[in-house]
């Protein structure tokens, strides 16, 4: 389908289709739905040139839809459960291009590139991201105050590698017919920068169970995934895919699925049990006035649920009314355990 031959009615018709499409089968028309985002954004912004009154409220509500979508989600679009960090880093780059101030994009571009090396690159998306941070008024997109820290580091070690490798260059170069260069004293610095790594790597995840919330390693997280402590639901959101554990069983989660759950462990009780309202942010699909609909949230506890029975674990998560509506809570008749990375933080707050 050629969306530039469509009208804006039509655009918005098609949305509704790949939004339908995705009920039956998640992520199928994510990167449509990314492309149609585009095009109507750039055909309401050519709108408000003619009629700004009309259209001026439009093109934030469907950029603010492109870059959650970007964001949260673009990490995911080639294979669906499975997370792909060549793709993340496109997606991130695009929501920085709608939305330039963005604290977590521009934090996890840095992220991405120290990941692979490129301490260049790093070193100015984490510049950014600390910058972002400080104006952006979008609570959603605020980073965490560790994540604030983490940006320091790692744009300390990003300057560190760079300062490492010019200097390693410099011993290389030939002097004859020059004056010798001032040999400078690095090993002090050096010694910062595998302090600052292994700072980094001791704390890169977080673990949060009913008592609280630490940090810990990624061995540590594949360790307690590996050898499961006894009638503990695991939920580990790791480097390729988020994982249900459960008595040795184990299977995979979407990212929406393993959100919801994530947030009903930690946050819904039965004197507060989760609303729509609550759970919007973790939701790819909303009406037209950015809400959940009942019919999407209750198919979607329905299928979490039967993740749940799918591993074994006894049914947790009960409903009940709550100021008129259907509302979901943990029971906390079991324990738990919630992995994910500091680096990955968004919207459990």
């Amino acid at each position: 389908m050629i969306l530039k031959m469509l009208s804006l009615e039509e655009l918005e018709d098609y949305e509704q289709e790949l939004s339908e499409r995705e009920e039956a089968r998640e992520f199928a028309s994510s990167s449509e739905k990314i492309q149609l985002y585009k095009e109507m954004y750039q055909r309401v912004r050519k709108l408000m040139r003619e009629n700004k009154e009309e259209y001026e409220h439009y093109a934030p509500y469907i950029k603010d839809k492109l870059v959650h979508l970007l964001i949260h989600y673009g990490t995911y679009l080639k294979m669906g459960n499975h997370k792909d960090d060549y793709l993340a880093y496109q997606c991130l780059e695009d929501a920085l291009k709608y939305d330039c101030d963005n604290p977590v994009a521009a934090y996890r571009l840095g992220f991405l590139s120290y990941k692979k090396w490129d301490y260049l690159s790093a070193a100015k998306f984490f510049q950014k991201a600390i910058d972002n941070h400080q104006h952006n008024r979008q609570k959603a997109y605020k980073l965490t105050e560790r994540q604030v820290m983490n940006a320091h580091i790692y744009l300390t070690n990003s300057a560190l590698y760079i300062a490492k490798k010019t200097h390693e260059k410099m011993k290389e170069l030939n002097y004859d017919g020059v004056e010798e260069i001032q040999e400078y004293e690095f090993s002090s610095l050096y010694n910062s920068l595998e302090d600052n790594e292994q700072y980094l790597l001791q704390n890169a995840f977080y673990k949060v169970t009913p008592e609280g919330t630490t940090t810990c390693s990624k061995e540590e997280c594949n360790d307690l995934m590996g050898y499961q402590p006894r009638d503990t639901l695991i939920l580990y959101f790791n480097d390729q895919n988020n994982s249900l554990g459960f008595n040795g069983e184990e299977k995979t989660l979407s990212k929406e699925r393993a959100d919801i759950l994530h947030y009903l462990l930690v946050k819904s009780s039965e004197a507060s049990p989760a609303t729509r309202q609550d759970l919007q942010n973790s939701f790819r699909r909303t009406n037209e006035s950015g809400e959940v609909s009942r019919e999407n949230f209750r198919r979607a506890i329905s299928r979490v649920r039967a993740k749940l029975t799918e591993c074994s674990i006894p049914q947790v998560i009960q409903n009940t009314n709550y100021r008129g509506e259907n509302a979901y809570y943990f029971n906390r008749s079991i324990n738990f355990i919630i992995m994910y990375r500091v680096d990955e933080e968004m919207g459990y707050e």
